[in-house]
């Protein structure tokens, strides 16, 4: 896993905001924080109870505007975990991932791959396309789901 202390993230973020006339409020600060520090998936209203539960004071308007910036900004990527909601993942301080979720208890069991990683490029270079980025999310049910289904 590639870590880059808070310190060079929040210095990234905040020329990304500058750069788009913006300014690194104290409620963005927050926000950035302590997505930092946490390592999981999450949706926006998950999120907001997080925030809320650890008394952390941001408006709802905000966190959704500092989540459209954090992914504009690459350090966050849209992950379809299920069809209902969009989840969301902080991915500037680790190394590209695909996902395998359970769809019967929403388990999430992130791998790496180099030879999928080298397939998605050949199929791109066959194809002439430059890829930017890519997101491969494989979903079926865990072990444990299917033997709780037996007994």
């Amino acid at each position: 896993m590639v870590t880059l202390d808070l310190q060079s993230l929040i210095i990234r973020f905040r020329e990304y905001l500058q750069n788009k006339g913006l300014s690194y409020t104290p409620q963005r600060r927050v926000i950035f924080e302590y997505l930092c520090k946490e390592r999981s998936h999450f949706n926006t209203e998950e999120l907001i109870a997080s925030l809320r539960e650890k008394r952390l004071k941001v408006s709802r308007a905000t966190v959704y505007r500092t989540l459209g910036h954090l992914e504009d900004a690459g350090f966050l990527r849209q992950v379809a975990l299920n069809s209902t909601q969009i989840h969301y993942e902080f991915i500037a301080n680790t190394k590209h991932h695909e996902h395998v979720v359970c769809e019967s208890c929403g388990s999430i069991i992130e791998f790496s791959d180099p030879q999928l990683e080298e397939r998605i490029e050949a199929v791109a270079a066959k194809h002439n396309v430059s890829i930017t980025r890519h997101n491969v999310q494989i979903f079926g049910i865990c072990r444990r789901c299917r033997e709780q289904v037996k007994t």
